[in-house]
């Protein structure tokens, strides 16, 4: 680890005024009518498991819990539900949603439409929105889900852009292109970065306070003309796991 890197994510641990913010709404309001919502669940997939049959190997089943639901319904209250795929660390195509604020209801594709929904999300107001979805617990299971609602809009994130989005339960130390921020557990921060040439970061945190402060994290940033890109940063959730956090990067076109 480079000895800069280290002293300044120890700056940040110890308190130095840093100039970590959330990002305000966009200036420009954005239509109600024709607006979309996307899903994003983060997590680790569980170990690869196969039996073998008659000389043939099978991958067995993942199991129970350990991924999200291969398919949801999404419903708003009278409209009919539609189905949408859950992978982990892969953004879902745009559904569409209805205008105005309310709640949204999320059911297993198997459960009846009389069931407890798998998860309740309040809309915002207006625009394009993402959300989301990461276990309760790292012991848990996806039984029980947690999620952050963002504005998606090319107002609220333009391109040129990158948002960073903390969603582990610990504060964590960003170098950004030189920038020092500490960025709270379940807030975001939002910067630009110049086209066409890589950005470099580096994410750390205090995990195991004997251990003090370690990277877990460090990488690059490159947007073409017309993208926008989102580093997500979440719990570890898998068997043992090797680092107690992780990252993933998005980069795609603004539309």
């Amino acid at each position: 680890m480079k000895l800069s890197f280290l002293a300044g994510l120890l700056a940040l641990a110890c308190g130095m005024q840093l100039a970590a913010q959330e990002v305000s709404p966009g200036e420009k309001e954005r239509p109600v009518t024709g607006r979309h919502v996307r899903f994003l669940p983060v997590g680790d997939l569980p170990p690869f498991r196969q039996e073998v049959r008659d000389g043939v190997a099978y991958e067995l089943e993942p199991p129970a819990g350990s991924i999200p639901p291969r398919q949801v319904m999404v419903g708003f209250g009278d409209k009919k539900d539609d189905a949408v795929p859950l992978l982990l660390g892969q953004l879902t195509q745009p559904l569409s949603a209805p205008g105005g604020d309310g709640p949204m209801q999320i059911r297993k594709s198997e459960d009846t439409p009389k069931a407890e929904p798998w998860l309740k999300v309040n809309r915002p107001e207006r625009g394009d929105f993402l959300v989301l979805l990461w276990r309760e617990s790292a012991k848990g299971d996806w039984s029980k889900a947690r999620s952050l609602v963002l504005e998606d809009s090319a107002e609220a994130a333009p391109a040129g852009k990158v948002r960073l989005v903390n969603l582990s339960p610990v504060p964590i130390a960003v170098v950004f292109g030189g920038e020092k921020i500490k960025l709270e557990a379940g807030k975001f921060y939002q910067r630009s970065v110049p086209i066409g040439k890589d950005t470099e970061f580096q994410l750390g945190a205090v995990v195991d306070s004997a251990a003090g402060l370690q990277q877990f994290h460090a990488g690059t940033i490159f947007q073409n003309p017309g993208e926008r890109s989102l580093v997500v940063i979440y719990r570890a959730d898998g068997v043992q796991p090797r680092k107690p956090l992780k990252a993933i990067v998005h980069r795609e076109p603004v539309k």
